[in-house]
């Protein structure tokens, strides 16, 4: 049953009828048949009783024997190097990096947790072990002071100054004499010094709790032990100097064997499921061994030569790689021993579209395109997990079939979806669906249609750019039934540009059609056009609103329809291309248009889920968490605002005279917050001069504010100002005067103050207020 559903998913996913949005709800489907087809087999053979377990375990109680190691057990007495090497099946790529990340992270904290004193941590990894180093770890754990407080000194000595029976119990439930106990501050003490175990005792449990602490995206359990770990474990090699830290994980138990590379393995012409293996003396010459084995383990080093190696093999051309940092991180982590080999394919293949030719080496064989004059020619590089290839010219040639055939398949589809134009694929996006309570893809198309304009309005947009975007809206996602975007949906909307070319569209429209998606992800261009900006806008609101109506949300780390992704394009694109925009306007436009009932409070929820990614943006960009809580108060519903008032406000904030203008301020502030009504000015009403120059200056103040185009930019040299006024009204006036007239005017003049930033941000929310 599984294999059937898997089947007919990937008939319906080769013809273009399973929407990104679906992908989801179809994996789920497949994993619970899965589930349930697992739990029915367990079932059948609890009832046989698992007779094959009996046997392996038979077999196991035959074969098992302890290990052989020959390693000095005598005492260690002077810091030592520490060494834990996990060994597995190859890991997927980030999780090299989380790995490494997760064990310097855990082990800096457990080495404190033990009382462990070292000299330094270097952890680093491959694809097939992570590896964690402690130079100069301690012999021994710190010793310990220990201190508890007893009873009172009055409750603890009788009147002839004899113990009493509290303080007996106390000094024996502590394990001291009273003559031992000490008197601090009328309190008996019981002070113990608690001395360090040896560390070759701590550390087999400070590796269990380690391993135990790792988390993983993906997780796999493949034998009796449950536990989970990225991929299968192998081996683990733990040394203290040159002795072997026991213990057992997983079904693994520790020892000072590692296992060579692969290729190794491969040379030693072993039988199936054979490995070559080596032995590591003493922790300290741990890098060496390994070394010599052909790995190169130091992650950084390994991804500075595989940089280097692919560079010299272009230069070998007279040609060039291009900066793919993407790429060379992942190639870094799936290699242990790098070896580049330059490849060709046939030049005809160079008359299919650059981003054609470079997505296929990149995505499908993770190759490093070769540029000359900033022109792609007809070569490509390939890292091999070698260093010692005993054929290259035969993995040279594998590699070049394997790239000639995807060409083949390239230019198979570029053919076919140029032979007609791009307009002609707009029917069958009927039989995409988007998502079940949001219609197919035609269904979003058309909302696009009717929206894109409205948010290229709100830009400011000429009508020019109005009808360019209306235009590319309709065609936004007629791409996704060509053959060339089924194949890799990474090209979307690319091939959309180029398609909408080749049929005659405006450079203006294809243009657009393109920029949609951008930006793809962090650090990637803004679209460069307004209609770009609006298509791009319009996308990310409308799957926004109708997503967050059906309750399509993020829950934890799970997102399968990219809407944080969404959030921060939007974010993202306003602030890069400096445009003020209502995102909550956006919001309100897109929700009209859907065919479910979008509520004030999914639309509301909507806008705080966008703001929260304004929110980190503003942080990463290094403002203060309060300057970016005051903002947010007020302007979190356009992030280009929103970044200018906390360029301003954080400028406001570091200079000399902030504080007591601040105080000036805050005393306006903080007597007119619990006010439910906003009080009208009464100058006829004050009674002394400096009621008149405050107002005066008020006025002046509510001005010059208004009149700029940018209020934040003049906020604080405004607020500057009207400090020296405040305070001389402070002081000859009682703002809450028993006549009421009069106690009304103040308290306006002063609300009329408190409410000059209101345009800018919510100053209660600063630190000090």
């Amino acid at each position: 049953y599984v294999l059937r559903q898997s089947h007919t998913f990937n008939l319906l996913d080769a013809r273009g009828a399973i929407g990104v949005t679906e992908r989801a709800k179809f994996f789920a489907d497949m994993r619970a048949q899965a589930k349930a087809v697992s739990e029915l087999y367990v079932e059948q053979r609890r009832k046989l009783e698992f007779p094959w377990l009996k046997e392996e375990a038979a077999k196991q109680g035959e074969t098992s024997q302890s290990p052989n190691l020959s390693i000095s057990q005598s005492p260690i007495s002077t810091p030592q190097a520490f060494l834990l090497e996990l060994g597995s099946e190859e890991l997927p790529p980030q999780d090299v990096v989380d790995g490494i990340a997760q064990i310097e992270e855990k082990l800096k904290a457990l080495l404190v947790q033990y009382k462990l004193s070292y000299d330094s941590l270097r952890v680093t990894g491959t694809p097939r072990r992570l590896v964690a180093f402690v130079s100069d770890l301690a012999p021994m754990q710190a010793d310990e002071i220990v201190e508890k407080r007893g009873p009172a000194l009055a409750q603890a000595y009788d009147s002839l100054n004899q113990p009493t029976k509290a303080l007996e119990g106390f000094a024996r439930g502590q394990g001291v004499r009273v003559d031992q106990l000490e008197v601090r501050d009328n309190y008996v003490y019981a002070v113990k010094r608690v001395a360090g175990r040896p560390a070759v005792e701590v550390l087999p449990q400070l590796c269990l709790d380690l391993l135990n602490a790792l988390r993983w995206g993906k997780a796999m359990r493949w034998n009796r032990s449950g536990i989970a770990y990225s991929r299968p474990l192998r081996w683990i090699v733990a040394l203290f100097g040159d002795q072997v830290v026991p213990f057992t994980w997983a079904g693994v138990a520790s020892g000072n064997v590692s296992r060579g590379p692969r290729f190794a393995d491969a040379a030693a012409r072993l039988a199936a499921g054979g490995f070559t293996t080596f032995t590591i003396r003493d922790a300290q010459s741990y890098f060496d061994a390994v070394a010599a084995e052909g790995v190169v383990v130091d992650r950084e080093e390994r991804r500075q030569l595989v940089a280097e190696l692919v560079q010299q093999a272009a230069a070998s051309i007279g040609g060039s790689v291009p900066d793919e940092p993407a790429l060379l991180d992942e190639v870094t982590d799936l290699v242990e021993a790098p070896q580049a080999l330059l490849g060709a394919f046939e030049s005809k293949y160079l008359e299919l579209p650059a981003p054609v030719l470079i997505g296929v080496m990149k995505k499908h064989q993770r190759y490093f395109p070769v540029l000359k004059g900033g022109a792609l020619v007809n070569h490509f590089v390939t890292v091999a997990n070698s260093n010692e290839l005993a054929h290259p010219d035969v993995v040279r040639e594998g590699n070049e079939g394997v790239i000639r055939a995807r060409y083949a398949d390239a230019a198979y589809f570029y053919r076919a979806d140029t032979a007609r134009p791009l307009a002609s694929y707009l029917p069958r996006l009927a039989t995409l669906t988007f998502h079940a309570k949001l219609g197919s893809m035609l269904d979003r198309v058309e909302r696009l249609k009717a929206l894109a304009p409205q948010i290229a309005e709100m830009l400011g947009a000429s009508a020019e750019e109005i009808a360019t975007v209306a235009r590319a809206a309709e065609l936004s996602k007629a791409d996704l039934m060509t053959s060339m975007v089924i194949e890799m949906t990474s090209l979307q909307g690319i091939m959309g540009e180029i398609y909408a070319r080749k049929s005659g569209e405006t450079p203006a429209v294809a243009q657009a059609i393109r920029e949609q998606y951008l930006p793809r992800f962090a650090g990637d261009d803004a679209p460069a056009s307004r209609p770009g900006l609006a298509l791009a806008l319009a996308d990310k609101l409308d799957a926004l609103s109708g997503l967050f109506a059906v309750k399509a949300i993020p829950t934890g780390s799970a997102d399968p329809f990219g809407l944080r992704r969404a959030a921060l394009g939007i974010v993202n694109s306003l602030i890069a291309t400096h445009t003020d925009f209502s995102v909550r306007a956006g919001l309100e436009a897109a929700a009209k248009l859907q065919p479910v009932a979008v509520s004030a409070e999914s639309t509301a929820e909507t806008a705080a889920f966008v703001e929260r990614r304004l929110q980190g943006v503003l942080a990463d960009q290094g403002f203060a968490f309060d300057v970016v809580e005051a903002v947010l108060a007020v302007r979190g519903d356009n992030p280009t605002a929103a970044v200018r008032a906390c360029a301003a406000l954080s400028q406001d904030v570091s200079q000399a005279w902030w504080n007591e203008t601040f105080t000036a301020y805050a005393r306006c502030a903080r007597i007119t917050r619990a006010l439910t009504e906003e009080l009208p000015l009464d100058q006829s009403a004050y009674t002394e001069p400096v009621e008149h120059a405050l107002h005066a200056a008020c006025v002046d103040a509510e001005a010059a504010l208004t009149a700029t185009p940018e209020p934040a930019a003049m906020l604080g040299e405004t607020l500057r100002k009207l400090q020296q006024p405040i305070n001389a009204y402070f002081e000859r006036v009682l703002v809450n005067a028993e006549d009421e007239t009069l106690r009304r005017a103040r308290l306006a003049l002063v609300q009329r103050i408190a409410q000059l930033p209101a345009r800018v941000a919510d100053l209660s929310k600063l630190q000090g207020f």
